[in-house]
Order: structure tokens, then C-alpha cells, then sequence
């Protein structure tokens, strides 16, 4: 078994969507029932996964020894063949949250309930985040009806949580190293300058860097 534990620091606004709106609001980011953001599992292990094809592509591409290099396919049961083969290798990823995440739930639930005039559930929302607006235009003019908004995370949040791999060769420690430090966006409007990201992390107290930089060694 190793762990990664990682550091999503978040670089530029960032849309994580929920799928909720209100009357108020078109595009809600996901938080918890206390208004706290987080980087939610699924959504990152399936970028971790793009982030792996891409990287293995491009060893490819340079010619360079993958022999010390897993499959993303394998390692992430995603294989394209009607085999029902499994890898033996599982990928467990966690929700992200902020650093101390359970104590500041603790503390802001007690104030709250102490003073619940004062502490209200949206303080939270609109202490890391930010609504912005967008329009589209037509030779100049705005188009009737075509107004729209959105929250999103303010650049600067971090998130951090373990991700746990279990039955890890060094070729899948070194492809989930590798994606790592590929994935450097995430959320919506990517291509508008928003959702940039950068993750760094240890497996088992060694950084992923010198994982990188090992493999690259050996590699070219």
C-alpha cells in the first residue's frame, strides 16, 4: 500500500459545479451543508485519469522507456475489451477539503448555534468565493436575455487529502507521480483563464518530484 497525500492549491477562480441554482445564481460550486468548499472524489480521479493518459501519450510520443510506466487503462479499470479483467491494483480517492477541515466545522457550528444572529450559513460562501457575471455580445450589443452568472472559489483556497493505493508497482507510482504534476486544470471555463490548479504531494514522505525526476533519469 502507499499514500499519496496531496495539496490542491487553487491558482486562478475556479468552477467546481453542483448542478444547483436558484433565483439568484445560475451556477452553484459544491460545498458542504456548512458552506465550505471542497474538490470533490469522483471529479478528481476522473482528471487524475485524463492527466495519466496524457502524460503516458506523451512518454510515447518522445520515444521514451514506458517499460517502468503502468497502463492508465489498467490501473484505473478502464479498459476498453470485453474481458471483465480487473486490475488488481485500486485507486482510492478521498474528497478534498481544507486543512483542518473537521475543527472548523466544529468551531463554526458552535457559533452558530451561540449566536445565530450574528453567524449565518452564507458567511462562509462569501468568505472564499466570488460572483461573476458574463453576457453574450452580437456585433457589439448585448443579446437580450443572455445574462448569466456563477459563483466561484477565489484563487489562493488550498485543499489536501490522502489518496490511498493499494497493490502499487513503481510503474503506478510513477504514472499517478507524473499526473500529478501534469494536472493543472480543473472546473468549467478552463479556456476563459479559470480552474487553474497545482497539486503536489509526498508517497510515503518521498515528494513526487524526486519520483519524477527519477523516472525521467532512467527514462530518456
Amino acid at each position: 500500500m502507499a499514500e499519496f497525500e496531496i495539496k490542491i492549491k487553487v491558482d486562478s477562480p475556479i468552477h467546481l459545479g453542483s448542478g444547483q441554482a436558484d433565483v439568484n445564481l445560475d451556477a452553484e460550486f459544491v460545498h458542504d451543508a456548512q458552506g465550505f468548499p471542497y474538490f470533490p472524489a469522483k471529479r478528481f480521479k476522473g482528471l487524475l485519469y485524463e492527466s495519466a493518459v496524457e502524460v503516458f501519450e506523451m512518454c510515447e510520443l518522445a520515444g521514451m522507456d514506458t517499460t517502468n510506466l503502468a497502463e492508465p487503462e489498467k490501473i484505473f479499470n478502464r479498459n476498453s475489451d470485453d474481458t471483465g479483467n480487473v486490475s488488481d491494483v485500486q485507486i482510492i480517492v478521498p474528497n478534498f477539503y481544507f486543512k483542518d477541515y473537521q475543527k472548523l466545522c466544529d468551531e463554526w457550528k458552535y457559533l452558530q448555534k451561540k449566536y445565530p444572529e450574528v453567524f449565518l450559513p452564507t458567511d462562509i460562501l462569501n468568505a472564499y468565493s466570488s460572483v461573476r457575471y458574463q453576457t453574450q455580445l452580437k456585433d457589439g450589443i448585448t443579446v437580450d436575455g443572455s445574462l448569466r452568472n456563477l459563483r466561484v472559489l477565489n484563487a489562493g483556497v488550498e485543499f489536501f487529502g490522502t489518496v490511498t493505493v493499494l497493490n502499487a508497482s513503481d510503474g503506478v507510482l510513477n504514472l499517478i507521480a507524473l499526473a500529478l504534476k501534469n494536472l493543472s486544470a480543473a472546473g468549467t471555463k478552463r479556456n476563459r483563464g479559470f480552474g487553474h490548479i497545482t497539486c503536489t504531494a509526498t508517497c510515503d514522505k518521498i515528494s513526487t518530484s524526486n519520483l519524477v525526476e527519477k523516472f525521467l533519469q532512467k527514462a530518456v
